[in-house]
């Protein structure tokens, strides 16, 4: 089941955000860095809403034991603002996620959201709660 992008309404401070046009040396520069090819539906994702909030961004964690509920606060951008960009979070986050971890957004509390790049997994990495990591999702889709 491919995800919905246009339900996120993903926005910056009320207003539509635009994709990563004309971003495909970004994309290839970035599995470059990591190694792997980018998740299909992830691509997909940027090209359509490159960084931003989403309007329905409620999740519960697949290997969360109790009935927590998260949101995401802000996605990532590919090439964009220093402090919401995928750059920042590789630079700040890398070395606590792993090599193999894509951070692509963050809840209000700044715990990170990741993809393993390894097997397309989605993570949600709590700091605040000594580093616990859940299972969000089994891919971006």
């Amino acid at each position: 089941m491919a995800m919905d992008v246009e339900r996120l309404n993903v926005n910056d401070r009320g207003r539509p955000v635009s994709g990563l046009s004309g971003g495909e040396a970004l994309i290839r520069d970035l599995e470059s860095r990591l190694g792997s090819a980018l998740p299909p539906a992830y691509v997909d994702f940027l090209r359509h809403a490159n960084g931003g909030h989403p309007e329905i961004g409620c999740f519960r964690p697949l290997d969360s034991v109790v009935e927590n509920i998260f949101d995401v606060d802000r996605f990532y951008s590919l090439g964009g603002s220093a402090t919401d960009s995928i750059d920042r979070a590789l630079r700040d986050w890398q070395r606590v996620l792993g090599t193999n971890a894509l951070p692509i957004g963050r809840d209000g509390g700044g715990n990170q959201l990741y993809i393993d790049i390894t097997d397309g997994s989605v993570w949600l990495f709590l700091h605040d709660e000594s580093n616990r990591r859940l299972r969000v999702a089994d891919s971006f889709d």
